[in-house]
């Protein structure tokens, strides 16, 4: 066993940190030159959903001579680990430490994973500050939205790249290799190894996006008392001011990746996702990615189509997600969503659609999305009246609201998201009063809809409210944040009006959102803050159950930093922190949009009319341009989506369906056998029955589905093993609607995880009873590290003895006293010399009525205390009938 694995056998959920996961990279170190660990400061379900690091990773790795791998935020119980035990953080593909890169590439997507960027660091055994790191240090650069108002970490970072990073994050990667090789011969090869690294730097700077904090310095504006960022003049040349952000003209020269990592473990959007557009027009004044991403860029509909085809049968995943900052506003959406349900109904794959506006969801495209499974539906209406709605430039009518939710509940849906905001300036009681009545109004007509189609279902909403945060680059990001307390009497002044049982408002932590305030606006100043944060313990800060709001306020008086400046509202002539940063959309033209905020005054959405009139994208003969700087070509994309539109029209059928559906007739069960052996221990029994169904797809074998709103693949499996426990016959039983060949077994095989593997599998008969009926018994065997034989033997003697044997262990949430004789038989230890460590084997019953007991508990009944470090397998299980499969070793059956 490995360091690392030792170290997750302590761990909540080690699953996280296994790597090999399909479709997942690994290469040998020594053949690449340019090496690259992607840090992610959250954890691995969270980061795994990102959409950025699935393109990276694709990017990166598919050149021979470069590398990327993963690494995650540990969870405190992996920190405690790896800091008790000297190890440092280490990478998912090969467990190679961050010091082996050249760059370590945080993506920087919520400002309140900072302090963990410190962690991921100080495990690491890295410098927090750029000044203290030479040459021989990896490259610690930082992207994402986060990086557009990158002043409070920008301490911490050699390079922050500002924009999209397709074309210019691997140039910047293979640029800094070169000029780290070249640097021994180079004029300045006698340079301090300092030196030599800002010259590197300063090469850096001509690629498009790329800052280099260390070039500038800050002054205090006398207007804000903020510090804003310049040019240092002591430098001998002009760093570029300001930074204009990368832009990729063209997202169709880069392919969404269809063969994206499947995780062992659920990530929390674990399906094949499809970005098809990036950037919006709609111009919401609180939206800062609204800004920052434009001008909008959509995918080729055939682009579209292929990814997500090809995405389904490389990984084995059962549902799609199209998604955008806007969906509904991609200039064919529901004809897309159509030719893709088109393509994957028959194969029992369900499509979902990333928050959509109101006005997209027509009664149509509720039915295309409701055909296989009802996979969830958002409305974010924001503010309850039509004012507010105005203020923030929604663009909806409480219409748009009601037919949406009409529409959803028609075909089926019982739960409806309901996202709100609180905090905008201007805000009334009557606009929170508009909230409550709006979410009222939306569940009288669930309910309707519901008991049209036959009463069985009841509404639901779940009501959030958020606190508005005024984020760099959007419109309002000049407008002051309410306080805490005032935030928290909103919070309860909804909560009072909820009464109805089916809607369940839930409230956000305003505290957090305050921290993220000062972070999204802060300056230089606030990186004092965030490392004495971290000192003190702040990790996580985005968990609720991590979050200290005591010992950020300490630290914020430590540094001598007062927040409040941050949140409060800044004067419209006054430079900002991250006005140094060039997103292309224009000061004037957010000003403008702010103070038309102030009158309540709508703007249209900036690109294409004949949205709202719902006509095909040829009948549209004009398109809206506020200037707002991006110097967008209007008549080119009137061109490119028309054409796109008429292309998807002509789209012909698949030649070859995307899976065999399940044949119409009886099911035919199958029984396999199959063993679980090395990292795939860690997996738990959920997760192996994610990482099975996937495999069954991906071998394209069609299993039969269940019925109903939500179809599941028929399966069912031999009881589970705890996690961390190897198995060398384990079963599973399935059903599908056509006589399987003789090679499924080497099928299966090729598309699963290594230390998962198929011994054989076999028809049942029919009537053959259940796994969980048939199998009796278990045979397990303990190895315990430490302990030689010859010291277990009168213990061993001793328990096989007794009559009985009771341990204390915990039963929902209660202890009791368990018999373990009731469950155990005889116990072997082998070998029996008097040098060899301790081998036990013993039979456990597994009871569908009495339960069971855990091979560890027998251990521990055995030694009268716990084994640290024992390890155990699970040889065979065994069947009270014929109908089993056996796999080696075969042993004696329990009498």
């Amino acid at each position: 066993m490995s360091r690392i694995e030792e170290i997750l056998e302590s761990v909540e959920k080690p699953a996280r940190y296994l790597g090999g996961e399909f479709n997942s990279v690994v290469k040998d170190h020594s053949t690449v030159g340019v090496k690259v660990a992607l840090a992610f400061p959250d954890t691995y379900e969270i980061g795994m959903s990102h959409l950025g690091l699935r393109i990276l990773y694709d990017l990166f790795n598919k050149p021979d001579d470069m590398l990327m791998e993963r690494v995650f935020a540990p969870w405190p119980d992996l920190e405690k680990e790896l800091r008790e035990r000297h190890e440092p953080l280490f990478t998912l593909e090969t467990r190679a430490p961050l010091t082996a890169f050249d760059i370590v590439g945080f993506t920087l997507q919520f400002e309140m994973c900072y302090t963990n960027i410190l962690m991921m660091l100080d495990l690491a055994g890295i410098p927090f500050r750029a000044v203290d790191r030479g040459e021989g240090w990896p490259l610690i650069v930082g992207g994402g939205p986060a990086a557009f108002s990158p002043e409070p970490i920008a301490d911490f970072f050699d390079v922050f790249h500002i924009g999209d990073g397709e074309e210019c994050f691997p140039l910047l990667a293979r640029r800094y290799v070169e000029l780290k090789k070249a640097a021994p011969t180079s004029p300045t090869k006698d340079a301090s190894p300092r030196e030599r690294r800002l010259e590197i730097l300063r090469e850096l700077t001509t690629i498009p996006g790329v800052y280099v904090p260390e070039f500038y310095e800050t002054r205090r504006d006398a207007a804000c008392g903020l510090d804003y960022v310049v040019p240092r003049t002591d430098l001998g040349w002009e760093p570029p001011f300001p930074v204009k952000r990368a832009v990729l003209d063209d997202i169709n020269k880069f392919p969404f990746p269809a063969d994206t990592i499947v995780p062992h473990s659920e990530i929390v959007h674990d399906r094949v996702s499809v970005e098809i557009a990036r950037g919006c027009t709609e111009g919401c004044r609180f939206c800062q990615a609204g800004i920052i991403y434009r001008p909008v860029r959509e995918r080729s509909p055939e682009s579209i189509i292929d990814s997500a085809l090809s995405g389904l049968q490389k990984t084995g995943y059962d549902e799609i997600s199209v998604t955008s900052l806007s969906p509904a506003d991609y200039s064919c959406f529901p004809t897309l969503v159509e030719k893709i349900m088109d393509r994957v109904a028959d194969a029992k794959v369900g499509v979902s659609v990333s928050s959509l506006r109101p006005y997209g969801l027509t009664e149509h495209l509720a039915g295309q999305i409701g055909r296989v499974r009802k996979t969830g539906f958002t409305i974010a209406p924001e503010a309850g009246s039509q004012r507010m709605r105005d203020v923030l430039n929604k663009g909806i009518t409480e219409d748009n609201i009601l037919m949406a939710a009409r529409n959803a509940s028609a075909q089926g849906w019982d739960l409806i998201k309901l996202y709100m905001m609180i905090g905008v300036i201007g805000e009334t009681d009557e606009d929170l009063d508009a909230i409550v009545d709006l979410a009222h109004k939306i569940y009288d007509t669930q309910r309707a809809e519901l008991k049209k189609a036959g009463g069985r279902l009841q509404p639901r909403i779940n009501l959030s409210a958020s606190s508005h945060i005024p984020k760099p680059f959007a419109p309002f990001q000049w407008m002051a944040m309410e306080s805490v307390d005032r935030l928290y009497a909103k919070q309860s002044y909804i909560a009072d009006r909820v009464r109805r049982k089916g809607i369940k408002f839930k409230r956000h932590h305003v505290e957090t959102s305050k921290l993220e305030g000062v972070m999204s606006r802060g300056d230089r100043r606030v990186a004092k803050v965030i490392e004495i944060a971290y000192r003190k313990g702040c990790r996580f800060d985005g968990w609720t159950e991590y979050f200290r709001y005591d010992l950020w306020l300490d630290a914020f008086r430590d540094a001598d930093v007062d927040p409040e400046i941050y949140l409060a509202e800044l004067p419209p002539e006054s430079t900002l922190p991250w006005d140094h940063i060039d997103c292309l959309v224009e000061k004037a033209f957010l000003l403008r949009e702010y103070q038309r905020s102030k009158k309540a005054l709508l703007s249209p959405a900036c690109e294409k009319p004949y949205r709202r009139q719902n006509l095909p994208p040829e009948l549209a003969d004009k398109l809206i341009c506020y200037d707002c700087g991006c110097a967008c070509d209007l008549d080119h994309i009137k061109k490119e989506r028309v054409a796109g539109y008429q292309g998807l029209l002509q789209l012909q059928p698949l030649r070859k369906p995307l899976a065999p559906p399940p044949a119409e007739g009886p099911s035919l069960r199958y029984r396999a056998a199959f063993r679980k052996l090395g990292p795939m221990r860690f997996l738990s029994h959920l997760d192996l029955l994610r990482t099975m169904s996937r495999a069954f797809r991906r071998a394209g074998i069609p299993l039969r589905y269940s019925q109903g709103f939500n179809p599941r693949p028929l399966m069912s499996f031999s009881p589970a093993l705890a996690v961390g426990i190897e198995s060398h016959e384990e079963y599973v039983d399935f059903q599908v609607g056509a006589a399987l060949d003789a090679q499924v077994a080497d099928r299966m095989n090729l598309v699963l995880p290594e230390g998962l593997s198929f011994v054989r599998v076999v028809p049942l008969s029919e009537g053959a009873p259940t796994l969980s009926r048939a199998i009796t018994a278990a045979t397990y065997r303990a190895t315990v590290p430490g302990v030689m034989a010859a010291d277990l033997r009168d213990a061993v003697a001793a328990f096989n003895l007794a009559g009985e044997r009771f341990i204390d262990k915990v039963r929902k949430e209660r202890s009791v006293s368990l018999d373990l004789k009731k469950f155990v038989g005889g116990v072997d230890m082998e070998p029996d010399d008097e040098g060899s460590p301790a081998v036990l084997r013993f039979p456990v019953v597994l009871d569908q009525t009495e339960g069971s007991v855990k091979p560890d508990e027998v251990l521990r009944g055995i030694l009268g205390r716990e084994a640290a470090g024992a390890s155990f397998v699970r040889e065979r299980l065994h069947f009270a009938s014929p109908q089993g499969v056996s796999c080696p070793p075969a042993r004696e059956s329990i009498s």
